[in-house]
């Protein structure tokens, strides 16, 4: 039992990350989403927004004929770059290391991996969400119609769910979106359970053979 003694002073060591982490798990996180897109009669267009969790923050700029702009925030931090999203990797990706991603992946069902994700959403609780659109068309009848269907439209959505808009009958084309929300997310919890899942179809089910026995090679019972 001596042992056991030993270790008591070292056993807080021990215990108090596991303890943080699991208060960091089931402890919410506000989650803020921000943003605006606009479009004009002569083809231009810009998509600009933020999204928010906790001490990070990430906000975006792209626009018609413009590169995509990404700025990072973490902890007061600020660090802008624009990548070069047409450039292709210097290096290819080995033949072995696709053939075993193919092969995970074969083992994971696409419609279940998807609706695990969407079971997650009961980790996330919505406070509101206000969307306000703006818009009008060359076509009046167009214009109408699209008002009629995002009126029906906004008395079957959730309460926490609001849908303005302003249509214009100014006879030309163009729109204007603007999305304001803010939710409550425990996303430590959400990635453990998509991990988990992960895990256990890998697991459960068999790799699929290479090559099948013939009928040759195959022994019949008599």
């Amino acid at each position: 039992m001596a042992w056991a003694y030993g270790t008591l002073p070292w056993l807080p060591v021990f215990l108090l990350p596991a303890l943080l982490f699991a208060v960091a798990c089931y402890w919410p996180l506000r989650l803020d989403v921000s943003g605006r897109a606009r479009g004009e009669a002569d083809g231009s267009w810009v998509v600009a927004g933020g999204i928010s969790l906790a001490a990070v923050s990430l906000a975006f700029v792209w626009g018609g004929g413009v590169s995509p702009r990404l700025t990072l925030l973490c902890w007061g931090r600020k660090l802008s770059w624009k990548p070069d999203w047409s450039r292709r990797l210097a290096r290819p990706v080995p033949k072995r290391v696709k053939a075993a991603s193919r092969r995970a992946w074969a083992r994971i069902d696409p419609l279940g991996f998807a609706l695990k994700v969407l079971e997650e959403r009961r980790h996330l609780r919505l406070r509101y969400l206000v969307l306000e659109l703006a818009y009008g068309f060359r076509d009046p009848l167009l214009t109408g119609r699209l008002v009629g269907a995002l009126s029906v439209l906004s008395v079957i959505l959730p309460a926490r769910v609001e849908l303005r808009q302003a249509p214009r009958w100014d006879f030309e084309d163009g729109w204007d979106i603007h999305v304001d929300g803010r939710a409550v997310v425990k996303p430590w919890l959400m990635l453990l359970d998509v991990a988990a899942y992960v895990v256990r179809r890998m697991a459960s089910r068999p790799t699929p053979r290479s090559q099948p026995l013939t009928a040759e090679g195959a022994s019949h019972p008599r």
